[in-house]
């Protein structure tokens, strides 16, 4: 009789754990249907979208970035690296706080950044380069 129990209680655990899954991937894998401005060279990109992820690890790698839609990570800061091998010109971040808390996911943003590597943009390279908040209330993707 226990051991009945037992497999009933882990199919609904299974059933249960199934349907939030699904339903949270619903969200991540949702299409993106941002509208993206791509310069004629293909080096830059120019979009608005929504913060789903922070990483504000940037003490341990010297990195600060931000993901939006689930697709762009854009480096926001590098901090660790040769300061002969920086770049002279820098663009802007406004608005976004790196906190324990990730206060900036959800936030929706404009983003025009240098395209460094598939789906890794940076702002490194010109001070015409920006990610700014453009929508403070957090709206979850």
């Amino acid at each position: 009789m226990t051991f009945k129990i037992i497999q009933i209680l882990n199919i609904f655990l299974l059933v249960t754990m199934t349907l939030v899954s699904c339903k949270d991937s619903s969200l991540v894998h949702k299409k993106d249907t941002t509208e993206f401005t791509y310069s004629t060279d293909s080096t830059t990109v120019k979009f608005n979208g929504i913060i789903t992820n922070a990483k504000n690890d940037c003490w341990a790698d010297g990195m600060c970035r931000i993901e939006v839609n689930h697709k762009w990570w854009i480096v926001i800061a590098e901090g660790l690296g040769d300061p002969s091998l920086m770049p002279v010109e820098s663009g802007k971040a406004t608005g976004i706080r790196f906190t324990k808390d990730n206060e900036s996911i959800g936030k929706i943003v404009a983003v025009y950044a240098k395209i460094r590597d598939k789906n890794l943009l940076t702002l490194d390279g010109s001070i015409d380069y920006y990610v700014k908040v453009i929508e403070t209330k957090n709206t979850k993707k």
